[in-house]
């Protein structure tokens, strides 16, 4: 009966469970294009592992047609708190910042961006809030000051990331009975071993 009482409880706090991201492709794009059209500073991370410090760095650079200096902003998502951290690395101005994961991947079958919300905002001075937007498996966050500039602060902005699951959950009656069943098969076990003395 013991191993019974360990897997009861297992077995409903499976079904409240919400996942993480586990993987993603995390852009970012930095652009001054009221004054090139040779495109953005870009930085770029394919199929990237997320829960291990920052999946988008410096090392991911991958290209920079404009020549614009600065610009470099790492990401970083906090499995355990869902929240993204968009952390400026320098202050140069530009007029135009984007940061993208797509392609996200989940720990369990069915769960979906639900939604995104700002909870704190130094990344740019003078500071104006972004604008956010998300699908199932991807969100974007972009700050446009055009035709003004903004200068990067050095700081940081985070957001909340919401998720939820679309998979069907069991309802509580049959949950039940499955844990009859359980108890029936421990039951069962114990008499044969009684018997069998």
């Amino acid at each position: 009966m013991k191993k019974l009482s360990v897997v009861i409880p297992l077995l409903f706090t499976s079904f409240a469970l919400s996942a993480a991201p586990v993987s993603g492709d995390f852009r970012t794009e930095s652009d001054l294009p009221d004054h090139s059209t040779a495109g953005p500073l870009v930085y770029e991370s394919i199929g990237q592992s997320i829960g291990s410090g920052y999946e988008l760095d410096s090392s991911h650079f991958q290209g920079n047609p404009s020549g614009w200096g600065g610009g470099v902003v790492w990401m970083d998502y906090n499995t355990s708190t869902n929240i993204l951290t968009l952390d400026s690395q320098d202050r140069w101005d530009f007029q135009t910042f984007d940061a993208w994961i797509t392609n996200i991947s989940f720990g369990l079958a069915g769960e979906i961006i639900s939604g995104v919300s700002l909870l704190s905002d130094s990344l740019t001075t003078p500071s104006f809030g972004p604008t956010l937007s998300f699908t199932n498996d991807s969100l974007h966050v972009s700050y446009d000051y055009r035709p003004d500039v903004f200068d990067f602060t050095g700081g940081t902005s985070t957001f909340q990331i919401e998720t939820s699951s679309t998979a069907s959950v069991p309802e509580p009656s049959v949950i039940s009975l499955l844990a009859l069943g359980l108890a029936g098969i421990g039951f069962t076990r114990k008499k044969k071993a009684i018997y069998n003395i």
